[in-house]
């Protein structure tokens, strides 16, 4: 595992990194480069073990600004989801607030991070890549086999249930996994984060390769929603609207799922669209809520875009009809 913590004391140690809007903008770029870099690794990181990188970057990210604290780094003030930077800036100029010295600076602190990410993790996974086992080699001598007693039949292996999850994670329709997950990763946790952008308040983007969805808040601010990607928006791309909204929806099985026999499904728990549904103006992408919370950060077989149901009841009563959706 790669020693975050040294690699962020030494990025911060430029002049930038007293103030606490470029730093929070360091840290977060570091989280998702971490995450593409994991994804990308041939064999592609398992859930566990992107997760345990993503705690050891947060804990490090914690020591970090405990100590710029301490060194009277300062902070950002706020509170929950609307919480703001410090910066204050118009509308026009908020892109180039930081000006282009100070933007250089922090591109490069964030190459020095991501270098070193990718060096700690590749250096990890590769000491964790299997080894291959050692030959034979022959014996000058003959040796007889050794005795062994009589093997026993195996036992069958056991059936699977209906709650049974699926390849990605997935679960049946009628099984509730909950309005969230506990044990998700704080990267993909609803949080306010630093966010520049040209795109108005209220906007929603989804960045599908990242798994995150963004609500932009005023002061170069976005509310972040960790996301599950489905097979039927996979390719969705550009703008659309919200032009329907309904809570707990009624679930109908798609053509792919017929073979399977599955029946319809009033709103509650156990839906598949979960708590809350988001129609977007093309009549068949949705943003919805899920009965598997674990998938989220992934991509799955079914659904368009799912959150956990705590965070689709927070985000719908945001937006309203007419809501723009960018999709990256």
């Amino acid at each position: 595992m790669a020693d975050y913590y040294s690699i962020l004391s030494r990025a911060m140690s430029a002049p930038e990194a007293k103030n606490a809007t470029w730093r929070r903008d360091v840290y977060d770029r570091a989280r998702q480069m971490l995450v593409s870099q994991l994804r990308a690794r041939r064999p592609p990181a398992s859930r566990g073990e992107l997760e345990r990188e993503q705690s050891a970057l947060d804990a490090a990210i914690e020591r970090v600004e405990t100590e710029m604290l301490r060194s009277g780094g300062g902070t950002v003030g706020g509170d929950e989801a609307d919480r703001v930077p410090e910066e204050k800036s118009g509308p026009i100029a908020a892109p180039f607030r930081l000006g282009n010295a100070s933007w250089n600076a922090t591109w490069l602190v964030l190459a020095v991070v991501v270098a070193a990410l990718g060096a700690g993790t590749y250096a990890y996974w590769t000491t964790r890549a299997p080894k291959p086992a050692p030959q034979p080699t022959a014996s000058a001598t003959p040796t007889a086999p050794p005795a062994t007693a009589p093997s026993k039949p195996a036992a069958p292996a056991p059936q699977k249930t209906a709650a049974a999850t699926s390849k990605d994670g997935d679960l049946p329709p009628g099984v509730d996994g909950g309005s969230t997950d506990a044990d998700m990763a704080y990267v993909f946790r609803r949080q306010p984060t630093f966010y520049r952008t040209l795109q108005p308040v209220g906007t929603v983007i989804i960045d599908k390769l990242q798994h995150f969805l963004y609500l932009i808040r005023p002061n170069n601010v976005a509310l972040r929603y960790g996301i599950g990607v489905g097979a039927q928006c996979a390719d969705l791309a550009g703008l659309r609207h919200i032009a329907g909204m309904a809570e707990w929806p009624q679930w109908q099985p798609p053509p792919e799922m017929l073979s399977r026999n599955p029946s319809a499904l009033p709103g509650g728990p156990g839906n598949p669209l979960g708590a809350r549904l988001l129609e977007l103006d093309d009549a068949k992408s949705r943003i919805h809520g899920t009965n598997a919370p674990k998938t989220i950060g992934t991509s799955v077989i079914f659904g368009c875009f799912r959150l956990v149901n705590d965070d689709i009841v927070d985000l719908y009563r945001r937006v309203q009809v007419n809501t723009p959706v960018i999709v990256n």
